[in-house]
């Protein structure tokens, strides 16, 4: 399928060299697997740049090599959110012609092709290659054990008291929705976005691109932490810790302290699975999902454009490197990406590959690709994000209620990014 794809493209010169960023042992396993087609239907030598292991060394070490002119020619953008910042700077190469004219354009969700793209612009910037796809995570073991419905809940109202009925009969925390300064980026996209998309006002952004902090939804989904907090039904002190994410995902879920999470079909893989630091046997019967539902009611699956791949547009083979980036978004690629990430191919026609019917785990959720939705942010993402964690840290702490962490988001992102970037209490 690979070959195929590349094969209707001209060889390059042979003494081309493209070099690629990656890292993580299992992303540059994966890729490894896919170079050697590459490299020959395009009669080029691709060279690894292996780059830090965590996603925020990632990221900062990718940055500063872009400002310094000497990253690689091909990387990937960690999540669609920053991709606005990094087009507004310069970085990327504008892919939206070669995305339209390339045969795997059409079988794209919808979703993927519109996050590919830079809100200011409307241009591409990324192939989509696979997505996170994000719900509501339950130990339905210990929920039916203890005679707690798992049917899915309705409305806020109805997870809230769900929630308090888990914290009745077992005595263990209920739900935890991402918080906090030291979870980073995640105290949004694994928190707070989805609260927001389901709360009264889920936009964002006006329509001419500013951000809208003053709204009724942001004062919503910070009025459903302050629940939360205040009923006892979220852990707090974990999340106050440096890596937040280890006890509560990695050790309460599994040992049935915490018995719904946000999370992720990467978490059926790494942070429950066989090889997990605290593996949950029979996972597939025991951990079940619910959409997350909307305040007064209906439901959404959460999605978001992953390490889509990006090409420097300083490079010095920059042509080239568009059609290395074009084969990355194959179908070939996406199935071995998702085999040892646990995320979902963004193309429909991932169904029909020979080794979907392995990964069962995520067959549901890419099923549900075609009404996941997402709350898209602009230029300023990542002050955005940092304003959250602080917001939702204010909550933890108890500095602060609903209104007070509203206005201490408002007033963070507008002192960095200026009022113009902030839209009025009433737009």
């Amino acid at each position: 399928m690979l070959a195929g794809l590349l094969s209707a493209q001209p060889p390059a010169a042979a003494q081309d060299v493209i070099r690629i960023a990656e890292h993580r042992s299992v992303r540059l396993d994966a890729l490894r697997t896919l170079l050697p087609a590459i490299e020959r239907e395009l009669g080029i030598d691709v060279r690894v740049v292996e780059y830090p292991s965590p996603a925020l060394d990632y990221f900062t070490k990718l940055v500063t090599e872009l400002r310094s002119g000497n990253a690689p020619d091909v990387f990937t953008v960690p999540r669609d959110q920053q991709i606005d910042d990094l087009a507004a700077a310069g970085y990327l190469a504008d892919l939206s012609r070669e995305l339209e004219t390339w045969d795997g354009y059409e079988h794209l969700v919808p979703l993927a092709k519109n996050l590919a793209q830079a809100t200011f612009d409307r241009r591409s910037y990324v192939v989509p290659s696979i997505l996170a796809v994000e719900r509501l995570y339950y130990r339905k073991d210990i929920l039916e054990a203890r005679g707690i419905s798992t049917a899915q809940p309705a409305d806020w109202q109805e997870l809230l008291e769900r929630g308090r009925a888990i914290r009745e009969r077992t005595g263990q925390f209920a739900l935890l929705f991402p918080a906090g300064l030291t979870w980073g980026t995640g105290a949004y996209t694994e928190g707070f976005r989805h609260l927001l998309a389901g709360s009264s006002d889920p936009r964002l952004l006006t329509d001419d691109g500013r951000y809208r902090l003053s709204s009724a939804g942001v004062r919503d989904a910070l009025e459903f932490y302050q629940t939360l907090i205040e009923e006892g039904l979220t852990p707090i002190r974990p999340l106050l810790n440096p890596e937040p994410w280890i006890i509560p995902k990695y050790e309460m879920f599994p040992a049935g302290e915490l018995l719904v999470t946000t999370c992720g079909t990467w978490c059926m893989i790494f942070d429950w699975g066989p090889n997990s630091r605290n593996p949950i046997p029979d996972l597939e019967q025991r951990v079940a999902a619910w959409d997350v539902p909307g305040k007064h009611g209906g439901r959404h699956v959460m999605a978001a454009l992953v390490y889509g791949w990006a090409v420097n547009q300083k490079s010095r083979r920059r042509e080239l490197a568009k059609r290395v980036a074009l084969a990355l978004g194959s179908v070939d690629a996406a199935i071995a990406y998702a085999q040892g990430l646990g995320n979902v191919p963004a193309r429909l026609d991932a169904a029909q590959h020979e080794g979907f019917a392995a990964l069962t785990h995520i067959h549901d959720a890419h099923a549900q690709l075609l009404r996941a939705t997402a709350v898209q942010t602009t230029v300023g993402s990542s002050t955005l994000m940092a304003g959250v964690a602080r917001a939702t840290e204010s909550l933890l702490t108890g500095r602060e209620d609903a209104e007070g962490a509203q206005r201490l988001l408002l007033e963070y992102v507008r002192n960095i990014l200026g009022d113009e970037a902030v839209a009025g209490p009433h737009e």
